[in-house]
């Protein structure tokens, strides 16, 4: 397989993956997933609010919304009329697991309004992991791209510093990057958006391990939070299967978590390095698989 295939598959596989694992422990504290789980590391069926709606391998609005991104582009490139639709049409199916702001956000784009919404969640950072792959190299355009299709559900400087980070982080790792220096170019990128989440960011240098990230960055729903989990757990552990593990125990917004993790480790270690019991319990993984090839032709004009 093409390596830089592997990549794309990988990305959005891993989102997918991290979000179905995740999805399980969603909001229990790392204590109660212990109580209720044992230890996460393949999928379960979820003892939480999704008990009796999702199965095990199921995922999440996470991967609903990253499936609206991957719809949303031409030969052109993303287009956000193509993605105001998709979301709409989303919404209108009912969606599961859908959130409060991008309840409200979508209910706005259908009367017209592109405003958004003023949310620090991490509700956009889930979902963009696409657009770093697509716009890998081409920072400026990813700066530019990732605030616009941010803005229509999430229009708050944390939140759009949230998915700057992860798409950031993305492109980084189809370049094969991952070292110290990300961290800085990271804070760079972001700056100019949200300066507190830019220090947020650059504190992951002092850090050694993901559980120390945990502690001072919390894992919550605002994007300040998760993000700087996410993206340290990808710099301070070593394989895909570690980290994964590591992000959907820690308690939190562990889907969002591992879709934020999976779609940066997933580039970077390719999709041959994700377990294969993993992806062959995942939904819909044969339609995951079509859209990343789909992205990689449009991509490479192939």
């Amino acid at each position: 397989m093409d390596k830089m295939l592997e990549k794309f598959e990988g990305s959005i596989l891993g989102l997918s993956i991290g979000d179905a694992l995740g999805m399980p422990t969603e909001w229990f504290t790392k204590e109660e997933i212990a109580e209720k789980y044992g230890l996460i590391d393949n999928f379960v069926d979820p003892k939480n609010k999704f008990n009796g709606i999702l199965k095990a391998g199921q995922y999440t609005d996470d991967t609903d919304q990253t499936i609206a991104i991957l719809n949303s582009f031409d030969v052109r490139g993303f287009n956000n009329d193509i993605f105001i639709k998709e979301l709409i049409n989303w919404y209108n199916n009912n969606p599961v697991g859908m959130g409060p702001t991008s309840t409200k956000a979508i209910e706005k784009l259908i009367d017209g309004d592109t405003t958004g919404c003023d949310s620090r969640t991490c509700g956009s950072s889930m979902r963009v992991g696409p657009l770093g792959l697509f716009y890998f190299g081409e920072y400026d355009k990813l700066k530019e791209i990732t605030i616009k299709a941010t803005k229509l559900t999430h229009n708050n400087d944390e939140a759009i510093a949230g998915a700057l980070s992860i798409a950031f982080f993305v492109a980084e790792s189809v370049n094969n990057v991952k070292s110290e220096k990300s961290i800085k170019r990271c804070a760079k990128f972001i700056e100019d958006v949200s300066y507190d989440f830019s220090e947020k960011i650059l504190l992951i240098n002092d850090l050694n391990s993901a559980n120390e990230a945990y502690e001072l960055f919390d894992t919550g729903l605002p994007a300040i939070e998760c993000v700087p989990s996410a993206i340290a757990t990808f710099l301070r552990t070593d394989t895909f299967k570690d980290g994964m593990i590591s992000c959907v125990n820690a308690g939190g917004d562990t889907d969002s978590m591992g879709s934020m993790y999976g779609a940066i480790a997933g580039a970077y270690y390719g999709v041959l390095n994700i377990p294969e019991i993993w992806i062959a319990g995942l939904q819909n993984k044969d339609l995951l698989v079509d859209l990343s090839k789909k992205l990689y032709k449009l991509r490479f004009k192939k």
